[in-house]
């Protein structure tokens, strides 16, 4: 538990460790109770902490009566307001041990929207009570009755849905419901005037990842015996307000539609949208008959799922209506999201559109801000602003401390101007940031201070990026609530705000999303928002100032992010202007127009090498063959040429030094797409000079001296006459990898072209998977390793300097032990969830696409030439390079269907040599091997090429037929063209399905195949997905319902395009599931294993850790109370962070490896545009803490630089890197200091539930001289190669020492008398301690239970044999391990010379029995046919069979990682008394499953009980619960808790495992899926 409280008050701790002798007799305040304070936290204002270690064995019935007390002595000490404490409890064993799984209809008393002021006061700016009116009551209730279809007691209610995640306010409101018509379409729906129902259901949807922040204030009315209980959530973004009310055709209850606000009370017409939205905290008061046990239930779950500390506090609520708020400061007028401003409603009205003006704008601050002259002041002012009630609160909550604030920024304007543009920039970052908004004004004085000292650099690191081709551009996202306005950020610039936009003032970048962030999406937010929030922002454009921004283009992928460009409209026309100067576009094909369009809003880099129009010249395209529709190829659709040496002045231009690639992609007037080295225009030049052939003819028939060859397929549109070049992107050696649509193509294409097939590329890719985890777990293994990828993470510790030879083995480091578990830990989820496994760069590369010019490719042939080494991002001329001869596997990324995946053979032709790192196609064939690919050309499209011949098939299979749907010419007049732009606009948003078709057709090629009907025709909706940007033709949407179809073999039912169940390689828990048995699955489950076993094995372990003798110096003690200070102002720093965006661990903090971040929506995260998304942002503050804490310890000793000299001396000396900077002869003082830091804070720590632990190694260079020093002086001069297997050594040698006995027995039993294995006796006395790590791993088999089977003792003593003969392993990457025993066949002498000692190897005993666990865990191992026990003469008449040991197989993982992860022996057998730290671990930790749904018939709900009673007895698990969903009662939530074991049986129980392929009969069995784990279940004793 933590106390946190303001000011200096540090006696209130203190009184309450006092009065809980209250509860003497139950609860034991634990150690020394942990006191100090915050002085220094970045801005916000300082704070006491005082830390609680508290016990108690029935915490359910005295967790809230502490409280009560808690907040009782609060009041009694009168400490309210800013000084209001707050008691946070953090450790989970206070809460719950159990997995409800929802509190639904639990009656609530009001709701508030609001904003938290300080932790005392809560300022309310919308609410909704319950009435008072008892027949309101009644009446409110009956509707929500009559709705829902469910006996409702109470008009509001609150669903807790912890297996949903979910938490949904419902209440009825008597605004008379739907109006009826009698209309034709209420009668074909039998709707009559009894169907009305005269109210409506509001639900308020907030969902458990947009909780940032829990605050609970409760009191108790003591003569009732009644508890009043409100809830605070601060909210990431608003919840999601829907309206349900009984239409024509609505047969059962949903949650209706989207809607912004709700009203106060039943009559309330006002547009609430602000008051409610602008809040970041909505606070819910439930009735005053909550009990106590269903308080400390809903608080213990809700701490559970959300995984955040619960914190208790009074809180004074009080009303502030933000009609109150002081005018505000700037003119904003954002989206119009009213009905009327739409246009078919002012069309309707015959109304000319008016500009809803506001009329609370403050005549003063108007006057103040205009004067300055500068909009980009006024816009900074009025993107505070949009931050909501956050900021309102402070600088509008009175017209006095607006014009305070407004007064202050005018004066540090007029006195710097871009000091205080960067400083209020600063400020609304660090609002974005900050969990809890800091004193504005201060804050705004404290950061210009701070950034004074450094402006000069500030400003030359912009000039820099400007020099680079960046520009700083605004940025406004509109959600269906908000405009929030961004800082301008850095993107690389493009033709139009080059040319039209210098100054930056003039364009403003607009981001269209929900309000959580994601993309607008017509099934979540609906037709009627969409229209209101894009259409309407289109139409009409936003307001700041006096600027008008209106819509003006957008590049393709910004259409594809749901974005665009606005432009200030000057005094009118501005924005079409720019559009006539772009270019002449084809007005007849809108779609089409936009996309031409696009190319001039592409990110690029301009040029200084001028291309003059002399210098280059079209020439015709290659054509060939036909498709359906009678139509040519083209195979050079996309592709021009370049010359050599004009390609090497645009690289020298763009900074590529050395590096001339080999294609670029461009944008130059209307043309686009790529451009290929071709020496033959320079030798066509040098011919003509040769032969004196002067080409005089006019410049656009010249051929002879050309830089540059377009053809007609890249010119897109007519474009002024410009010079300039502009470089997108160009060739170099890119690495590349497998995905989950990849893999279902290569697993199923291969299987139906053989089984030798299918077992090869299944093999290679379980391979490559393995190779990946290899490296993951050396990481663990191997010192070398592990140093390595610590300096793959963003340089602050010198990695090198803390090296072996001074004492250092990071891998049992804690600290950096803990940044090897989050990179380890984020890698795993990325592959969880999208399957992406590394092709190794020798096998396999991301290339361009290019045209073989020459014409000696032939059909069915491809060059390929690629340079070694990938990490040369600008290879040299003379980097090795390779060409790849033989059959190579070509795709294009999205591959769909079985054609998408081609085989090619690569040949080696002279004439290309000069061409790497692109593969060239041929201009001859049938039809453009690049059009087979999913319909690609060659203007920019990157293919996924590899050579690895264990990945390829026998054939191609035949490639599909895209039909490309075409758009009928329509001419459209000057003034109706960007009406239709906007209209398709939107249309695009409503239409963007890509990702839903791509899903869709994933899932269903998994159950029904490939090339099944229903893929067949997913493939073709997904073709016209892709192309709809450039047709206009949306696809029909996806079929929901299954449909019949004749065939000659008569009537085939084909299966809904949108599924009704998911594999389980979706994760989508919360819909019915299966076992993929595909690859997919197969992989899926491989790695989810695996992030299972570390997120049990990590899971709030409290590990005591060991102080380093080493980096103990006398006289340390001088320092402890400064190093004690620098410590919690240091962790302060790092929790804020970490508390701001939610980041679990300092790991993860460190690493930038973030398995999620809960941060408020700024726009930052998935916008592609962007340099500084939230990872940038995060690992540039982390640095400059560390930095800051760093030149702080050198301070009193003459300073930073002055301590310190650069990490190269001489011409190599990298200078301007401070981060780099070492100090190599520390004083004695500083060795103390460091040595007080190093101390002080892993004394600290100890018990602490959020370890900080990188504090001390801000000195690192401090550090590795006192380990150096101590190593030079102390009798500790041995360091250890590999320290985890020493230590298991140690434990194996105390394990059989003290059951010398029972080892004693089972060995003999072994290997003497007539049950003996002879093969056992002889490599026991050849190899001294081979019978001790049999003998322990035999009891290691029996403590995980594998020995109840048909496996033995004997098949493990033998498999070790094997193993360490080299006998079982065909992988490389295990091939280095396995190899520890000679053949023998004899049985040697006791004391025969021929003995070898395995203790004496590097890592011993341990060392073997590790990396047989590893090997034991391997998909090496688990793919294995047949075990033959008679191989390598063992003599074992015995043989095992695939599947027979995989639960072997399954140990060993869960052993192996867990032993490497956390450096403890908590999986493997312990009977001894022994002091080792590493016994703490408990390998049966009770964890929570993630609940997850399964189909049981609705008609057999009354046996739910009887199934639940069985499931829990067969699976062994602690807690389960089930839940019918409410809509669909045949699907049923699963929550439950037990060891991963049980959880594990549990899953195999109600794992639904199809048959594939299914044809004639699919309804039938699909049908039948329903029933399969209700039966399975009955079947069970």
């Amino acid at each position: 538990m933590r106390w946190i409280g303001e000011g200096n008050d540090l006696l209130f701790g203190r009184k309450f460790r006092e009065t809980i002798d209250f509860f003497s007799q139950d609860i034991l305040l634990q150690g020394d109770t942990d006191e100090h304070q915050i002085i220094h936290h970045d801005f916000a204002e300082p704070y006491t902490e005082i830390h609680f270690h508290a016990s108690c064995s029935h915490w359910n019935d005295l967790l809230l009566k502490m409280v009560l007390k808690f907040l009782s002595i609060c009041i009694s000490e009168r400490l309210f307001g800013v000084c209001t404490p707050v008691l946070q409890i953090v450790d989970k064993d206070l809460f719950l041990n159990d997995c409800l799984p929802a509190h639904l209809f639990t009656p609530v008393a009001a709701i508030y929207f609001g904003n938290m002021v300080n932790n005392g006061k809560f300022l309310v700016h919308f609410r909704r009570t319950c009435p008072n009116d008892l027949n309101i009551i009644l009446q409110q209730s009956l509707v929500f009755s009559k709705l829902i279809n469910e006996e409702v007691d109470y008009p509001m209610v609150v669903n807790f849905e912890y297996d949903r995640n979910l938490c949904i306010i419902r209440f009825a409101v008597l605004d008379g419901g739907y109006a009826f018509k009698n209309n034709e379409f209420e009668r074909k729906h039998n709707f009559t005037m009894q169907n009305c129902v005269p109210g409506s259901i509001y639900s308020l949807k907030i969902k458990f990842c947009s909780i940032r922040r829990v605050i609970v204030d409760i009191m108790k009315v003591e003569e009732k015996n009644e508890y009043k209980v409100r809830i605070f959530f601060r909210l990431n973004y608003p919840c999601e307000i829907r309206k349900f009310m009984k239409k024509p055709g609505w047969i059962i209850y949903s949650d209706g539609e989207r809607h912004r606000s709700f009203p106060a009370f039943d009559k309330d017409y006002k547009d609430n949208c602000s008051a409610i939205n602008d809040s970041p905290m909505i606070c819910i008061e439930l009735t005053n008959d909550s009990t106590e046990k269903t308080l400390y239930e809903i608080i213990s779950r809700l701490q559970a799922r959300l995984k955040l500390p619960i914190e208790f506090a009074n809180i004074d609520v009080e009303f502030f209506s933000v009609s109150k708020y002081a005018n505000m400061p700037v003119r904003v007028i954002g989206c119009d999201y009213r009905r009327i401003a739409c246009e078919e409603e002012l069309i309707k009205s015959c109304q000319e559109y008016v500009v809803p003006e506001p009329k609370n704008v403050d005549p003063w601050c108007v006057q103040q801000l205009r004067g300055c002259n500068e909009f980009g002041l006024e816009y900074l002012i009025a993107a505070l602003l949009s931050r909501g009630a956050i900021v309102k609160d402070q600088i509008l909550i009175s017209e006095r401390a607006r014009d305070k604030f407004i007064g202050h920024i005018v004066s540090s304007f007029i006195d710097d101007k871009l000091l205080t543009t960067e400083v209020l920039e600063k400020l609304i970052t660090l609002v974005d940031e900050m969990r809890e908004t800091p004193p504005l004004l201060s804050t705004f004085k404290r950061l210009r201070q701070q950034i004074l000292c450094k402006k000069d650099l500030l400003f030359e690191i912009y000039e820099k990026s400007e020099r680079e081709g960046f520009q700083r551009v605004r940025k406004a996202i509109i959600t269906p609530t908000r405009m929030i306005l961004v800082v301008p950020e850095l993107l690389m610039g493009n033709r139009v705000l080059r040319e039209f936009d210098e100054t930056g003032d003039g364009a403003l970048r607009i981001q269209f999303r929900d309000d959580d962030g994601s993309h607008l999406r017509r099934q979540n937010a609906g037709e009627y928002i969409i229209q209101t929030t894009v259409h309407n922002a289109l139409l009409h454009g936003v307001h700041i100032g006096e600027r008008s921004f209106v819509y003006l283009a957008s590049s393709n992928s910004q259409m594809r992010d749901n974005g665009c460009y606005f432009f200030d409209d000057g005094a009118g026309g501005q924005a079409q202007k720019i559009r006539d100067r772009l270019g002449k576009f084809d007005r007849t094909n809108i779609p089409k127009l936009m996309s031409r369009m696009g190319q001039c809003f592409t990110q690029s880099k301009a040029c200084g090498i001028e291309l003059k129009r002399k210098r280059y010249n079209k020439i015709h395209d290659i054509i060939g063959g036909k498709n359906s529709a009678g139509e040519p190829y083209t195979f050079s659709d996309g592709v021009g040429k370049i010359s050599p040496e004009f390609a090497a002045k645009i690289s020298q231009d763009i900074g590529l030094i050395d590096y001339v690639p080999s294609c670029f992609q461009f944008r130059h007037r209307g043309f686009k797409g790529i451009l290929s080295v071709d020496p033959a225009l320079q030798r066509r030049k040098k011919w003509a000079l040769e032969n004196g052939i002067c080409d005089n003819r006019y410049k656009t028939k010249k051929m002879n001296d050309l830089d540059v060859i377009f053809r007609p397929s890249q010119d897109k549109f007519h474009a002024p006459r410009t010079e300039i070049i502009e470089v997108v992107k160009y060739a170099s050696p890119t690495a590349t990898n497998l995905n989950r649509p990849f893999i279902n193509i290569l697993d199923q294409v291969s299987e139906m072209q053989g089984f030798d097939v299918h077992k090869r590329v299944t093999d290679c890719v379980h391979g490559m998977l393995d190779a990946q985890l290899a490296g993951l777990e050396n990481m663990f293994l191997s010192e070398e390793r592990c140093r390595m990828h610590l300096m793959e993470f963003p340089y602050r510790i010198g990695i090198q300097r803390l090296s072996q030879s001074r004492g250092f083995a990071l891998i049992q480091e804690p600290f950096f032990r803990s940044l090897l578990l989050a990179s380890a830990k984020y890698t795993l989820k990325v592959q969880l969830t999208k399957e992406q496994i590394s092709i190794p760069a020798n096998r396999g590369r991301c290339m361009f696409g290019i045209l073989d010019e020459t014409g000696l490719l032939q059909y069915g042939q491809v060059f390929v030439q690629y340079t070694n080494n990938i990490t040369l991002k600008t290879p040299g001329k003379y980097a090795a390079r390779t060409i790849v001869r033989g059959r190579v596997l070509v795709t294009k990324s999205p591959s769909i269907v079985a054609g998408d995946v081609r085989i090619f053979d690569s040949v080696d032709i002279p004439e290309l040599h000069h061409l790497c790192d692109v593969i060239v196609f041929p201009q001859h064939g049938p039809r453009p091997h690049t059009d087979e690919m999913a319909g690609s050309d060659l203007d920019g499209d990157e293919y996924i090429v590899v050579w690895d011949p264990r990945l390829q098939f026998d054939y191609n299979e035949a490639p599909m037929e895209y039909d490309k749907a075409s758009r009928l010419p329509e001419d459209v007049d000057d003034e109706e063209v960007v009406r239709e732009m906007r209209r398709f606009f939107v249309d695009y948003i409503k239409q963007d399905s890509i990702g839903s078709i791509s899903n869709a057709f994933l899932v269903n090629s998994d159950l029904y195949g490939i090339t099944s009907e229903v893929c067949r025709s997913i493939a073709q909706k997904h073709s016209q997905s892709v192309d709809f940007p450039k047709t206009g033709q949306p696809p029909q949407p996806l079929v929901k319902i299954w449909s019949k179809i004749e065939t000659d073999d008569g009537i085939k039912y084909v299966p809904p395009e949108r599924a009704q169940r998911f594999p389980d390689f979706m994760c989508k828990y919360h819909e019915p599931s299966y076992v993929s048995p595909r690859l997919v699955g197969d992989i899926f489950r491989r790695i989810q294993l695996l992030d299972e076993v570390m997120t049990v094995a990590l899971a709030s372990e409290q590990v005591a850790y060991s102080l380093d003798p080493l980096l103990v110096y006398d006289g340390w003690e001088a320092y402890e109370a400064h190093a004690t200070t620098c410590f919690h102002a240091y962790t302060a720093h790092l929790r804020a962070l970490l508390d701001n965006y939610g980041i679990d661990d300092e790991g993860q903090l460190f690493t930038g490896c973030f398995s999620i971040i809960r941060n408020r929506i700024n726009g930052r995260d998935g916008d592609d545009m962007s340099l500084f998304n939230t990872g940038f942002m995060i690992e540039i503050k982390v640095t400059q803490i560390f930095r800051s804490f760093r030149h702080d310890f050198f301070h009193e000793f003459g300073g930073f630089m002055q301590n310190t000299q650069a990490e190269k001396q001489g011409r190599e000396a990298n200078y301007d890197n401070v981060d780099r900077r070492f100090c190599s002869n520390p004083t004695e003082k500083m060795k103390q200091k460091a040595s007080a830091f190093y101390i002080v804070c892993y004394r600290e720590v100890q018990n602490s539930p959020r370890r900080i632990l990188s504090f001390p190694w801000i000195v690192w260079d401090v550090l590795a001289v006192i380990k150096q020093h101590n190593m030079t002086r102390s009798d500790h001069k041995y360091i250890s190669l590999d320290p985890l297997s020493e230590r298991m050594s140690d434990f194996i040698e105390q394990y059989c020492s003290q059951n010398a006995y029972d080892m004693e027995v089972t060995m003999n039993t072994l290997s003497e008398g007539d049950t003996g294995l002879h093969a056992i006796k002889r490599y026991c006395r050849k190899y001294d301690g081979l019978d001790k790590l049999m003998f322990f791993l035999c009891k290691w088999s029996e403590f995980q239970e594998l020995l109840e089977g048909r496996l033995k003792r004997e098949h493990i003593c033998l498999l070790l044999l094997q193993f360490g003969l080299g006998a079982l392993s065909s992988d490389n990457t295990l091939a280095d391990d396995c190899h520890f025993l000679e053949m023998t066949d004899d049985i040697i002498p006791n004391d025969s010379a021929e003995i070898v000692h395995l203790s004496d190897r590097i890592g011993g005993l341990g060392r073997c029995f590790i990396h047989f666990l590893r090997y034991l865990s391997s998909s090496t191992f688990r793919k294995i046919k047949m075990l033959n026990f008679l191989d390598q003469n063992l003599g074992y008449y015995s043989i095992l069979f695939r599947g027979q040991w995989f639960e072997l197989h399954r140990a060993a993982v869960k052993s192996f990682y867990r032993l490497i992860l956390t450096g403890r022996f908590g999986d493997l057998p312990v009977n001894l008394e022994s002091s080792l730290p590493d016994l703490s671990y408990q390998s049966d930790r009770i964890i929570e499953a993630e609940p997850f749904t399964i189909e049981l018939p609705e008609d057999l709900k009354i046996y739910d009980e009887d199934l639940r009673q069985k499931m829990i007895k067969y699976s062994g698990v602690h807690r389960l619960h089930l839940r019918r969903k409410s809509d669909f009662k045949h699907r049923v939530f699963v929550s439950a808790m037990g060891t991963i074991e049980a959880i594990y049986r549990l899953h195999l129980l109600l794992a639904v495992k199809p048959t594939l392929n299914i044809e004639e009969d699919s309804k039938k069995r699909n049908d039948m899926m329903v029933r399969l784990v209700y039966e399975r279940i009955k079947s069970l004793p």
